[in-house]
């Protein structure tokens, strides 16, 4: 047996030349030994894991106009306004006073006094009944006991209603100080409202809108 023989028979190239070939198909050029195993993440570094979930770079930024304020921003607080106090000048006379105070109770505050509608209401004239002559010999003590009884009554409604409206009268009187005071306030946040429009128009005019 040749050397050549014994070659083929062991799947020995019979010359090595052979071990040249390249295994690849021709269209294809063998991998780069220099390209790099493992990939280069470095890159990569700065991008957030989840895309939900923004990278701390973004959580820094400002914000802009037209994104949602943080939560925990200072808002003002919401104003009662019956707590609102409107400095009024003006003192009422003491002796008006004492006769819109009840007897024996604190005197009368028309800063502090309300009235609902109902107690506003135009009060009907209410038609007296026709008297009714009645003769001497019948006035016994039940007739008087009944006359002074119907004239304290009577008294009580006139006092309770001219007490009333003395009270109405004083806190009308209050009330029109107080308007008058909160015209001149409104007058005057108005036109320090319109200095503000102003100086915001002309920074938009020069930077844009905010």
């Amino acid at each position: 047996m040749d050397l050549e023989e014994f070659l083929s028979e062991n799947g020995i190239p019979p010359s090595p030349s052979q071990h040249d070939h390249s295994p690849h198909p021709p269209g294809l050029q063998p991998a780069s030994s220099s390209a790099p195993s493992v990939m280069d993440l470095s890159s990569r570094a700065s991008a957030p894991i989840h895309p939900g979930i923004p990278s701390p770079n973004c959580m820094q930024s400002p914000i802009r106009p037209g994104q949602l304020l943080p939560a925990n921003r200072n808002t003002p607080s919401p104003i009662d306004p019956d707590t609102i106090q409107v400095p009024v000048g003006y003192e009422p006379d003491p002796a008006d006073l004492a006769l819109s105070s009840i007897p024996g109770q604190e005197m009368f505050d028309p800063r502090k006094r309300k009235f609902s509608e109902e107690e506003l209401k135009p009060q009907p004239m209410i038609k007296k009944a026709r008297k009714v002559f009645i003769p001497d010999d019948l006035k016994d003590d039940k007739y008087w006991a009944r006359r002074r009884k119907n004239n304290m009554a009577a008294k009580r409604s006139r006092d309770a209603r001219r007490l009333k409206e003395n009270q109405i009268a004083i806190r009308a009187s209050f009330l029109e100080k107080e308007n008058s005071a909160l015209r001149q306030e409104v007058a005057d946040l108005r036109k320090e409202l319109g200095k503000c429009k102003n100086i915001l128009a002309k920074y938009e005019a020069r930077h844009g809108p905010l």
